[in-house]
């Protein structure tokens, strides 16, 4: 496939993605739809212990105020939970309500059954080509430890040690990625 091909290819998947995997319409899910920066936001406290709002804003590239503002959402939602830390009362931890794990784990199970559905009908043959070809992708496009933080799916304490942004990170520091 030529350059253009192969470029045009990689931009479709990645819409492909987004649409089919990631944008899922979520009626079937919520009643009022959620942003993907709110699903975002919960995942993130899915899977990290009581994160503070300043961690939330990390994890997702925003400003304290920017998370400030989609948590407030969000628990008004009741979707999410503030509560004071015991160290220190002036700290808030973010929880989420058993309505929030339970819309976000029904979301998650949708987009792993979407991905499944779509590899599923794949080749082996084509199911091992193309996780080459990504990972292969990867070890070019990502020649500085700041390029796989910046790319991070930052998935705490679900973390994969054989996940390729972690493989590329050990390949260029010597070390693991901090689960984060």
């Amino acid at each position: 496939m030529e350059n253009r091909k192969l470029e045009i290819a990689s931009k479709l998947f990645y819409k492909t993605i987004l649409a089919q995997i990631i944008n899922l319409d979520l009626e079937d899910v919520a009643k009022n739809k959620l942003t993907q920066v709110q699903l975002s936001c919960m995942y993130y406290v899915y899977v990290h212990n009581e994160p503070s709002v300043g961690a939330i804003a990390g994890g997702l590239h925003t400003s304290d105020a920017a998370a400030v503002k989609l948590i407030d959402r969000l628990v008004k939602r009741n979707l999410l939970l503030r509560e004071e830390a015991h160290e220190d009362r002036r700290v808030l931890r973010i929880k989420l309500t058993i309505q929030g794990r339970d819309l976000l784990e029904r979301y998650c199970a949708m987009q792993k059954e979407h991905f499944n559905e779509i590899i599923k009908n794949m080749s082996k043959e084509a199911v091992g080509s193309l996780e080459y070809g990504l990972s292969e992708f990867l070890k070019v496009a990502l020649v500085e430890p700041e390029q796989v933080d910046d790319i991070c799916l930052k998935c705490g304490w679900e973390h994969i040690p054989d996940c390729p942004g972690n493989v590329r990170y050990i390949e260029l520091t010597g070390h693991e990625k901090e689960k984060i």
